[in-house]
This record gives C-alpha cells, structure tokens and sequence, in this order.
C-alpha cells in the first residue's frame, strides 16, 4: 500500500519515507529546497518528531550521537551548504566511528539556471560548487536524486546503506525538480512505501563457529577485547552472558568504553595509551583474543605495539558485522561474520564447559599494577580541582545508569581513565574524527534516546564556547541535561604537548556560568571537591539544563596518565582532534 499518487510531489513522498523510518526523528532547520520536506512532516506530526537547531553542527552531532546509542537512524535534513560547511563535525564522526545516519540535503541549484552559477548554487556546474562530490568524500554513501522516483528510492536506500554492514552515515543530495515536480502515475506504480530494502542479516556457518570454540577451549589464557559495535541492546547483553559464562576477562577499546561495567569482577579495563594497565598487561599476557565489533586499529593497539597485540603468538577470533573489518589490521585465525547478539550466544554454546578463570586472573593483575587507583583530593586553599579527581567524583555521584558525553581534548583523556562506568552506564566520546563542541550535543541526542536516564555533557572550556548553540536548542526544547565544564582557561592538550614552549594555547578568564545563566540555564560554580558533589546533587534535581563550570588544574595532563606501554603514539601528537 502507498500513499504515493499522480499529485504527490518528490517533497511529500520523501516525507512519506521518513515517517516509516523506526521511532523517526529529523534534527535540523529548514533552508533551501528542504522547506518543502519540512511544510510535507507538517502532516506527520503524530509520527516523526522534529527538532529545530540553530545550527548545523548541532543536528549533525546529534544524529551521530543519536544513532550510535539507539542503533537507529536519526535524519539530519537542512540546507545543503550548511550541513557541508556548518555541520562537518557529525558527519565526519559518523563516518569515522561507524553511526547510521541519514542526510536529507538540497543543492539549491536554480533549476534551469544552475549552469549559470546562481547564488548558492551547489550541483557542481560552472561557477558552482560540487555539494555531491563534497559529502561523498565524509559519507560511506551519496546518493543524487533528480526526480521524484529517485527522491523516494533514494531516501529508502539511504537508511539501508547507513545500518547494513558497518553502519555510517548516508546523503541524498536532492536536485530542486526531485522536490518539486509530481509524480505521474506511472511512477507512483514504481515505488514501495510500505516495503523494506534492508539486507538479511549475515550469519556464519555452524563448522566456523564450532572452530573457534575449539580454538577457546585450547587456550589458557582467553580475553575478550569488546568495541564500540556491541553497543546496542542485544550486543551488551549477549557478551555479558559469554563472559560469564566462560569466565573470560574483558578489556575494551577507547570507543567501547562502558559496553562493559568497569565495576564487574571480569572488567580489565580500557586498553591503548591513556587505559588501565591492568588491561595493557591482560591482553599483552593472553594466548588468544576474541575481537568483538572492534577493528583493532592503531590507537587500541598503541600503534600495533606487539607487547600488547602480536598474532604470531596469539590466536585472534575476530566478530564483526562488516566482513571487510575481519583481518583488516590483523590475520586472524577465526574470522565469524555477524552481530555479536547473534554470533556470541552460539559461540557460547559451542564452547560449554571452559572455565578461563577469569575472575581470578583480573583480580591478581589489578593488585599487581592497579585498578583506577585513588586519587589525592584536591587542594582547597588553590580553589581549583584536580580534573582527574573531577572525573572519579562524576564516577561516584553520578547515577550508574547516566549517560555521559565527553568532548575532545583533555576533559576525554580524564573520563577514559578515571570515570569508572557502573552497570547500566554509558560513556561515550568522539571517537571517530574526534572533534571539539561534540558533547553538548551529544548529551541532548542522549535525552531522546534515553529520556528515563540523567544525560551528562563533559566539556573543557574550549569545547563550551563551541556548544553555546547546544545550550540555546537544549533550553528551548526544555531537556534535562547536566553539563560539567572543565574550565583551566587554556586548551590542556594542545599547551602540555608543546611543553615550556606555549603558544596560542591560553584563552581569557571568561564567566562561563554568567554566559550560561543569560541563555535560561541553572548556573553553578565549583571550586572545590565538595562544591563539584553540591554541584553535581542540585543538577540531578533540576528538571532543566544545568551548567556545573569547575575550575580546574593545568598540573594533570594527558602526559601524566599515560599507560606504561606508551611510548609517543599517533594520538599523542595530533592537537585540537586528540
């Protein structure tokens, strides 16, 4: 059934589309050609939620977000100049670290003027620029659209292309006749409203399963390495129940931080330079390795430093969703294609009666190098906090189940290694490129998505000043969040990594919670451990946005947390992205 005929145009069959999308949701602002799609949800309004930003990064960063913790995709729809100029950061993220999202975007060509380089002109003709051949150098897909079939196809096949495989974020890039010509009836015939174009899922075969089973059981010294695709509800569980089953640690990457309680009795730990030792020491000890929904890459592996990885003396049974990411940065012996809800509980199965001892091992290697070590309070004659104690403080008095959000730069190198993820929690960072002014976005994704649960932003001061944006659309859509600001008044990163030679890395001692106060939101400032737990208390009551802004030390740095088995990494040396 369709609700497509001979008088519907490209915009409203679009429409059509989305409201079919699962929970549809559309993050952006009208512009361009796009207004037509907005004026066709006008008759959605039951079905798909919208919400305006009041700029483009905010919806990106948003979808991203959205999609990598439900699963879903979001809809980022706008003027296509500005999703491209404005709104880079969340689809580059997207990209890079493997969220589903959809891109609804217009080239605002001039129609039959467009080869005469109209104002905003963006389909690539002469004194034009090239909006499809841009967004496909940041998509996994771009599709152009230049009728109505194509627009509605399209649009179909763009949330297909964005879940099927490694998710990632998908464009149409919409020609002004796609929106505005009608249908005849004999392409109304053509498209499928109602009909699903998402792939069967890949499942691998009993005989490989039954391979790396026997390879599990063979080894003494098995871990778990768990990545940022186990994320969704099926995956968290299911590896749960396979490491407690087989009593098998679990350390996780960067970007899989909280897919596993750090508090449970298996948990090594996050790997890689700015980690726990105790998972550097787990995983550089184990004879084997189940990779699950993780690539491996260089900035887990400390730059494929083979004291921690080496598969020419471990066994390496890889799981991942995407073929093309099995033996991608390592040979493995056992490569398992499929969902980790899926593949896991029959791996499981297959591998009954092995007991790796896991609890014992993790708790002899914490004992031996640490364990989110205390921490020294900080010095309440300096009126400034040590972020790194900021960080075990937001451990502690944060609800288990929250749903935290870091920015880049320092306040995330903080978080990964000394907020402590309990049961139900999430972290989340940006991982992919790895950009500033993500988290307060992010943690408004985070309202939507889990609007039971207290959403957190963790920015440093330079990441704030990028958000204010996010505050604005946070306070006028009326969502709960709580925003802690490390506030040093410098960019941490970037002036640690030059050393006694700072340069460009101060800012001015601006009022951040007198900036916050003036947009709506509830403004607290902290300056020492107890004023962060007083914070922290009267923002969990506020049914509004509050703005926690601590100030913290420059004594902390990135240097000084450094796992034992770092040496200068690539992600040491870049600056703003780290």
């Amino acid at each position: 059934m369709t609700n497509i005929t001979a008088s519907t145009t490209g915009a409203q069959g679009v429409a059509e589309v989305i409201a079919t999308f699962e929970k549809p949701i559309v993050f952006g602002m009208p512009g361009g050609h796009t207004v037509q799609i907005y004026d066709a949800l006008r008759d959605h309004q039951d079905t798909v939620e919208s919400v305006l930003v009041r700029e483009e990064s905010i919806g990106t960063v948003m979808a991203e977000a959205y999609g990598r913790l439900s699963g879903r995709v979001a809809v980022v729809m706008a003027q296509g100049a500005w999703v491209l100029g404005a709104g880079g950061i969340g689809v580059m993220e997207a990209h890079l670290g493997s969220s589903p999202m959809v891109i609804l975007i217009d080239t605002t060509e001039g129609g039959t003027y467009s080869h005469h380089g109209p104002y905003q002109s963006g389909f690539g003709g002469y004194g034009a620029y090239d909006l499809p051949t841009a967004m496909a150098a940041i998509t996994k897909r771009t599709f152009v659209a230049t009728d109505p079939v194509q627009a509605v196809q399209m649009t179909q096949l763009a949330a297909k292309h964005a879940l099927d495989g490694e998710p990632g974020p998908v464009a149409v890039v919409f020609h002004s006749d796609a929106l505005l010509n009608r249908f005849t009836e004999a392409d109304a015939a053509r498209v499928f409203i109602d009909r699903s174009y998402l792939s069967p899922v890949p499942t691998t075969t009993d005989a490989a399963i039954a391979d790396a089973a026997a390879a599990i059981k063979g080894a003494a010294r098995p871990i778990i390495v768990a990545g940022n695709g186990v994320r969704d509800d099926a995956g968290l569980d299911a590896l749960l129940a396979f490491a407690e089953a087989l009593d098998i640690p679990v350390a996780t990457t960067t970007s899989g931080k909280s897919v596993f309680a750090e508090d449970h009795p298996l948990a090594a730990g996050v790997m890689g330079s700015f980690g726990q030792n105790s998972a550097n020491t787990l995983v550089g000890d184990s004879d084997l390795i189940i990779a699950v929904a993780t690539k491996l890459g260089s900035t887990d592996t400390i730059d494929e430093k083979p004291e921690l990885i080496d598969a020419g003396r471990q066994t390496i049974v890889q799981v991942d969703i995407e073929a093309l990411n099995i033996n991608w940065t390592h040979p493995v012996a056992h490569g398992l294609l499929g969902r980790a809800g899926d593949v896991l509980p029959r791996l499981a199965s297959a591998a009954t009666g092995v007991a790796a001892g896991g609890r014992m091992r993790v708790a002899q290697v914490r004992e031996q190098v640490g364990y989110f070590e205390e921490i020294a309070a900080s010095d309440p004659d300096a009126q400034v906090v040590n972020p790194r104690k900021l960080a075990r403080t937001l451990g502690e008095t944060l609800p288990a189940n929250a749903v935290v959000m870091c920015d880049a730069g320092e306040n995330r190198i903080f978080m990964l290694h000394d907020y402590q993820v309990r049961q139900g929690g999430v972290l989340m960072q940006p991982n992919g490129g790895g950009g500033m002014g993500y988290a307060v976005s992010a943690a408004l994704a985070a309202t939507y998505t889990h609007p039971d649960r207290q959403a957190v932003a963790v920015t440093g001061d330079g990441g704030y000043a990028m958000s204010l944006h996010g505050l604005m659309t946070a306070v006028e859509n009326k969502r709960k969040v709580l925003v802690v600001v490390m506030d040093n008044q410098a960019l941490g990163w970037v002036k640690h990594g030059q050393g006694e030679r700072s340069f460009l890395a101060d800012f001015a001692p601006f009022d951040l919670g007198a900036i916050a106060a003036a947009i709506g939101c509830t403004a607290i400032t902290a300056t020492s451990d107890d004023e962060v737990r007083a914070g922290v208390a009267a923002g969990l009551e506020n049914d509004g946005v509050t703005v926690l802004v601590v100030k913290t030390n420059l004594t902390e740095s990135y240097l000084t947390i450094q796992t034992s088995m770092a040496g200068v990494s690539h992600e040491q040396v870049t600056s703003k992205t780290a």
